[in-house]
């Protein structure tokens, strides 16, 4: 193996880590809820309140995160932001109080946001290196931090360990990890800030200006990577959030059997997501992102259909397949669309509107069950389907020679 190939294999075991590791710190948080809820005493309506802090804080650093990214480049924000992380994960266990959870969920969301951009910024720059497609197998390795993390917080509990112990202590270890994992990503490309280093002050803003006004033609693709990016987030929320409870109170399945259908949905996109690089290699990014979303359409289309909740199962089954790899191939070309001096921005704005429909999907579907009943309110996931797959045909027209 050359010392190119060496150094490629060592950064995408890297990225890697950086998926499972973002991936875990979500569900190792989850988990714990209960407890918190429990522990300072709080009811369920203020405790939704308080979650929503994860995705403020979020969606407040993408404010900045881009332009990290576009001055000192990916590998150095996502070591960055890894740290900090295993910091935030602290945090939680630490609150005494509602405001005090709330400024804790806020700091654990915003670097949540920060290093999940960071990180599919150099998986992009990863694939870059490799010459060909690796992208959706490392959102794969995200699925699987999600399971990871449930297991090692489930453990945690079942033995009846603290919760600031069990995730300060998995925080640090992850931040230990993170110095030698960010060691080994690629060496930054010419950032940003070295180009203008070298010219004067004056040549420097004009160069600014320039740059902004090429990007500027670019911001509706960027806008429309974003919307369908929010709806295939939404779409994977029908499935994670709800299927269980359609299973449940409309098809009288036992909550047990309900779970199943999470199960189910989950593990269908966790499992495309190692193959799907396959199939952009072979027909392009384009043919998930048009495709994907209609398999998942007609999967909820017969979940909802089905007389019965084993016959639903199938539906989730093509509903977690079908929208599995659509999020991760727009977030590979909202990197490569547009200026490459504001790649980080460009995908940031992507990212960060992606996070919004993860905050608006729970919502809407729980706004709309007030006025109808659950299963004509999951009909909105068919609906959203069909609007990535038309926003797809656009997106086609819209995309430069280079993507």
């Amino acid at each position: 193996m050359s010392q190119i190939a060496k150094r490629n294999f060592q950064a995408r075991l890297a990225v890697f880590f950086f998926f499972l590791y973002a991936g875990s710190a979500v569900t190792i948080w989850a988990v714990n809820i209960p407890e918190v809820e429990n522990r300072l005493e709080l009811s369920h309506s203020q405790l939704g309140g308080l979650l929503v802090f994860v995705g403020l804080g979020a969606v407040a650093t993408m404010q900045f995160v881009g332009r990290i990214i576009d001055r000192m480049g990916s590998r150095f924000t996502t070591t960055l932001f890894g740290i900090l992380l295993g910091l935030a994960l602290i945090l939680p266990g630490l609150a005494q109080n509602a405001t005090g959870l709330a400024a804790a969920l806020f700091v654990l969301g915003a670097c949540m946001g920060a290093c999940d951009v960071a990180m599919n910024a150099h998986a992009v720059e990863v694939e870059n290196a490799y010459g060909r497609p690796i992208f959706s197998a490392f959102h794969a390795f995200w699925s699987f931090g999600g399971v990871l993390g449930s297991i090692i917080g489930g453990l945690a509990i079942a033995i009846k360990l603290p919760m600031l112990v069990s995730m300060s202590g998995y925080g640090l270890i992850c931040l230990a990890i993170t110095i030698y994992a960010g060691s080994n990503l690629l060496p930054p490309q010419l950032a940003h800030k070295e180009v203008h280093a070298k010219l004067s002050k004056d040549e420097s803003r004009k160069l600014r200006k320039d740059q902004d006004r090429a990007n500027r033609k670019y911001l509706p693709t960027v806008l429309l990577l974003g919307f369908m990016a929010g709806a295939g987030a939404f779409l994977e929320g029908t499935g994670v959030d709800w299927s269980a409870l359609y299973q449940v109170k409309v098809l009288g399945a036992t909550p047990a059997s309900g779970a199943l259908a999470v199960m189910v949905f989950s593990g269908a996109m966790a499992l495309f997501r190692l193959v799907a690089d396959r199939v952009v290699a072979a027909r392009g990014r384009l043919v998930i992102i048009r495709f994907g979303p209609l398999l998942s359409a007609l999967g909820i289309a017969i979940a909802l259909l089905s007389p019965t909740a084993e016959i639903a199962l199938f539906g989730w089954f093509f509903a977690g397949l079908g929208i599995s790899a659509v999020v991760p191939q727009i977030f590979a070309i909202s990197a490569v669309v547009g200026e490459e001096s504001h790649s980080g921005r460009n995908m940031a704005t992507v990212v960060g509107l992606c996070y919004a429909g993860v905050l608006g999907g729970p919502a809407i579907i729980g706004l709309l069950t007030a006025v109808m009943p659950l299963h004509i309110a999951l009909t909105f996931g068919i609906f959203l389907g069909l609007v990535i797959a038309l926003g797809s045909l656009k997106l086609g027209k819209a995309l430069t020679a280079k993507v």
